[in-house]
């Protein structure tokens, strides 16, 4: 063995050398290929952190526009609400007085059928305290067709005293009517015991007045079992409605961000 690798030790010698570098390169190679996983594992991690956050900030920047989009959306149902409840709780108002002028059940009954329909509506889409304040002027606007439904009947007959001209043959009668309406009221505000004799009285006053019907003399009679004017009443039942106006309307510009 030892003579055979004398003999050729230039050809084993130069075998070895190859081996060597074999190894080496393979060796190196390897290195090489080990550190290229190590660095395409890496870069796929960090491009997988890189995807996520990306779909991350995409998905926020999306909820936010929906968010502001929705917000605008409600904004404008509730700026809408509350116009339409504005409108209708005023026409609401306002066809009940007039009716205590001039009867006009139809235009009544649609103003309150409108009323309750954009309460409706403010109800579905406004906070609770919004809500609660609409709900505060429908009663009051309630208030004021209920008073006008007792007694609106009386009111206009009144009004007919009161509208005979000065010239006509009646006109003092009604003036009379008048005044002992207003004195039969306080003695029955007051148990007074000349309530009778004043009912009497007043009866025959309104019986010389042609320009009555039976139902409106019976009207003013009846009428005068309350104990305030009508005028008084409805100016009362008047400023609540305006009084929950208001507070309908601080509590709507709080809602919809309205700046004094």
């Amino acid at each position: 063995m030892i003579d055979f690798l004398k003999e050729h030790s230039t050809t084993v010698l130069a075998l070895f050398t190859v081996l060597v570098a074999f190894a080496g390169t393979w060796l190196g190679a390897k290195v090489q290929a080990n550190g290229g996983v190590a660095q395409a594992k890496a870069a796929r991690e960090a491009a997988e952190t890189a995807a996520a956050a990306t779909l991350q900030a995409v998905q926020e920047q999306a909820d936010h526009a929906a968010a502001a989009v929705h917000a605008a959306a409600m904004h404008e149902q509730r700026t809408t609400a509350v116009t339409n409840m504005l409108r209708a709780a005023r026409t609401y108002a306002t066809t009940s007085d007039r009716n205590s002028v001039e009867l006009d059940r139809e235009a009544l009954e649609a103003a309150r059928v409108e009323l309750v329909h954009a309460w409706g509506a403010v109800e579905l889409v406004a906070p609770t305290a919004l809500a609660a304040a609409s709900g505060q002027v429908v009663q009051a606007a309630r208030q004021l067709e209920r008073v006008v439904c007792a007694r609106g009947a009386a009111a206009r007959a009144w009004e007919r005293l009161a509208e005979i001209p000065m010239h006509a043959p009646e006109r003092n009668d009604s003036m009379e009517a008048m005044r002992l309406l207003l004195a039969l009221r306080t003695a029955f505000s007051t148990s007074d015991a000349n309530y009778d004799r004043l009912e009497e009285q007043a009866t025959a006053a309104l019986a010389r007045v042609p320009s009555l019907s039976p139902e409106q003399r019976s009207d003013l009679l009846d009428d005068c079992t309350e104990e305030e004017e009508f005028q008084v009443v409805m100016g009362r039942r008047w400023r609540e409605h305006e009084a929950a106006l208001a507070e309908f309307v601080a509590c709507a510009r709080s809602v919809l961000g309205v700046p004094d």
